[in-house]
């Protein structure tokens, strides 16, 4: 048993971790270490949660000769059900399992219905077999769970594990709470610090995309595309600029090459490109991906907002781009609408390629019906999936919002110099073929008999 001196020793150790900013890995894998250690058990892991629902081992202490190790293996979302998460997000339940007696113990910190805080019950109940059986699997007698709550979200958890039957004592359970208090305060700080190069990163992209647009000479449209590519981690982009007057399926288009060029033209458009581009097949109804009537359909009530598509082989509609990425690694699609005034002015598209993964999991899943325990064992078995990138987030979406509005204003700008030098042209025309003609009349004047 250890006294409050000690434990207060602990989490004072633990606080130094995060108050010394150290990478959020490094501290989990030490406070696992520590925990382990002070309170003598077999192995304390550290699961995070992935967005599917599954989850991996990203830390862990343990002892070799008592149980084996489990760090970097993933678990798949159905072992712990939706009912359980549930109890972890809302009461931070803590489960205790004695697998000799088949019992599993709960508290929680909070009451459930009058919010009051519950430190020290604990109700025991029969443990579901399967639970029984997963554990046995992995060599575990006893265990402690608890949940990591991040952003009143359900982040993880910490597992403490035994090879043999272990008594939790109601202060140990509060040494592995404040722990987890503690590893939460770690994740938000881990959080804060990552964002804040991304947020200067983005600004700093923003910057160089606003003064190639807007405060050079002339508007370097391709190379803000460069720029807005690069800063979403693209493999490709275009800028499709309409001119005034025109639909995207107006006239015949004059460049066949367009996609192995960086710019293409005709009388009613003009096309930026950068990385990767689709080839549409010589037998294809329109050559531009831009043509196509999905676009004009998805924007036909003037809701100019960005369209983030994760997979591109998930709309039926994209059926074009589909067959013409199909020589590519492009599966998502940013598509930016560049407006003014309710018209439409054009098009930025930023292309992401799929990304191969390759995970190790805990016990092979099989899908023999015979099977009671699909998961008996934790022999690890690999699997390579090719999967879409990672889906558009919030951020970037906001991100593709703002530069669209840089572009749109660009673009807007250009046309209306474009209309102001042409009138300015005209009317210079005007001038100088009145003045032709002024000077006709006053020779004719001066000299009536000359024809």
């Amino acid at each position: 048993m250890h006294n409050t001196t000690e434990q207060k020793y602990l989490l004072r150790k633990i606080t130094n971790y995060i108050r010394q900013k150290l990478e959020l890995q490094v501290i989990l894998t030490a406070v696992a270490a520590d925990l382990r250690s002070f309170i003598k058990i077999d192995r304390v892991k550290i699961c995070k949660f992935n967005p599917d629902g599954s989850g991996h081992i990203i830390a862990e202490s343990v002892n070799d000769n008592r149980l084996p190790s489990m760090l970097g293996l993933h678990f798949p979302g159905d072992e712990i059900p939706a009912e359980i998460r549930e109890l972890y997000l809302k009461v931070g339940v803590r489960s205790i399992v004695n697998v000799n007696t088949k019992e599993i113990g709960q508290s929680a910190l909070y009451h459930w219905e009058t919010a009051e805080v519950i430190q020290d019950e604990i109700h025991y109940r029969p443990v579901d077999p399967c639970h029984l059986e997963y554990l046995t699997a992995i060599g575990v007698t006893s265990s402690l769970v608890l949940p990591i709550l991040y952003d009143d979200q359900l982040w993880g958890l910490l597992a403490c594990h035994h090879s043999e039957p272990r008594s939790i004592s109601t202060l140990d359970m509060e040494l592995v709470q404040m722990v987890v208090e503690q590893i939460s305060v770690a994740i938000a700080q881990s959080t804060l610090f990552s964002q804040i190069p991304e947020q200067t990163s983005q600004e700093t992209s923003i910057k160089q995309i606003v003064t190639l647009l807007h405060s050079l000479s002339i508007v370097e449209f391709q190379s803000a595309l460069a720029q807005a590519v690069t800063t979403f981690d693209g493999s490709g982009g275009r800028l499709y600029i309409k001119r005034q007057g025109f639909t995207t399926q107006d006239n015949a288009f004059e460049n066949s090459s367009y996609a192995s060029s960086s710019q293409s033209s005709s009388n009613n458009f003009k096309v930026y490109t950068y990385g990767k581009q689709p080839v549409m097949p010589k037998l294809a109804k329109y050559q531009l991906m831009e043509q196509y009537s999905v676009w004009q359909q998805h924007y036909k009530f003037s809701e100019y907002a960005v369209w983030a598509i994760p997979d591109i082989y998930q709309i039926h509609e994209l059926r074009f781009l589909q067959v013409a990425f199909q020589g590519t690694k492009v599966r998502n699609l940013l598509m930016i609408p560049l407006h003014h005034r309710q018209q439409l002015l054009g098009y930025l598209s930023i292309f992401r390629d799929e990304m191969e993964t390759e995970s190790f999991w805990a016990g092979e899943f099989s899908s023999d019906s015979r099977v009671l325990y699909s998961r008996q064992s934790l022999n690890i078995w690999r699997e390579s999936n090719k999967t879409a990138a990672n889906e558009w987030s919030t951020k970037e979406i906001q991100l593709a919002d703002k530069l669209g509005k840089q572009f749109s204003f660009a673009v807007y700008e250009e046309q209306l110099q474009q209309q102001l030098d042409k009138k300015n042209d005209n009317l210079l025309r005007s001038i100088q073929k009145q003045q032709r003609l002024v000077r006709a009349l006053t020779k004719m004047r001066q000299n009536p008999w000359v024809e």
